[in-house]
């Protein structure tokens, strides 16, 4: 029996060791290229800093580059805002659409009580408790045709 469950476990869980192997290298990957990417903003800020140090001066260029720095970090933080009010609204629209689809309270107190009801009952019995639960979940509108659209 224990073969058995090793050959399952080599068939279920095979991969884990590669894809962890291919996680991790791709995290050091992302890091390095991080730094590299940093290095290479930072060495074009200096540099934008250092040419027009020529025409305004050197605290005037600091100003201007940690200026123009600031405005892009304001315009990210505005958009990465409006993107997650965006989400959050979509979100609360599916909520209330989910809500507006529910049955009334009276009829979801019914069909919580169907499994004691079922409880040691004969077939007929089911039967007519299936009838009951498809007679409400129709009056609800569920399977018209306005739910295919």
């Amino acid at each position: 029996m224990f073969p058995l469950f090793r050959q399952l476990g080599v068939v279920a869980f095979g991969r884990v060791k590669p894809a962890a192997r291919r996680l991790s290298r791709s995290l050091i990957g992302g890091a390095i290229a991080a730094v590299f990417g940093m290095t290479a903003y930072v060495a074009l800020l200096v540099a934008l800093g250092l040419y027009l140090s020529q025409f305004f001066g050197p605290v005037l260029a600091a100003l201007g580059v940690a200026g123009i720095t600031a405005l892009a970090a304001g315009i990210v933080v505005l958009v990465v805002q409006r993107i997650n009010r965006r989400a959050q609204l979509r979100l609360e629209a599916r909520q209330r659409a989910a809500r507006s689809r529910l049955p009334d309270p009276m009829t979801l107190q019914l069909l919580a009580g169907i499994p004691a009801l079922m409880k040691g009952r004969s077939i007929l019995t089911t039967a007519a408790i299936a009838a009951m639960v498809f007679a409400v979940v129709k009056s609800q509108g569920a399977g018209s045709q306005a739910d295919d659209d």
